[in-house]
């Protein structure tokens, strides 16, 4: 009878051990709740600067819509996509160390 009692006691044992390994460990486990954290984290980071962006390209958007044309940033944005400069305009061109400087000459504008 005491042996009866004892395998008992070894199954139940085995079997809390082995719940409290899967709770720990297991698929839904703590250690995958806290790796999942970590994700939630990382991909909240991630929504924060793609909302900033999202929300700097819709100014540049409603800048230049006809509606709301910002000439003076227009202007701003085909100098620098072209390379344009103004008659007189002296140009500081600062690169970074270990690049470069571009071939092309700056193109004039003439106003």
């Amino acid at each position: 009878m005491a042996q009866n009692g004892f395998v008992a006691s070894l199954g139940l044992a085995a079997v809390i051990i082995y719940l409290a390994a899967n709770t720990v460990l297991g698929e839904d486990g703590l250690v995958s709740f806290v790796g999942l954290q970590a994700r939630e984290r990382a991909l909240q980071a991630d929504l924060a600067r793609l909302v900033s962006l999202r929300d700097r390209l819709e100014d540049r958007a409603a800048r230049l819509r006809p509606q709301t044309l910002d000439g003076d940033y227009l202007e701003e944005r085909a100098r620098v996509l072209l390379g344009a400069v103004k008659p007189g305009e002296i140009i500081l061109a600062y690169f970074p160390e270990g690049e470069d400087a571009p071939e092309t000459q700056p193109a004039r504008l003439s106003r």
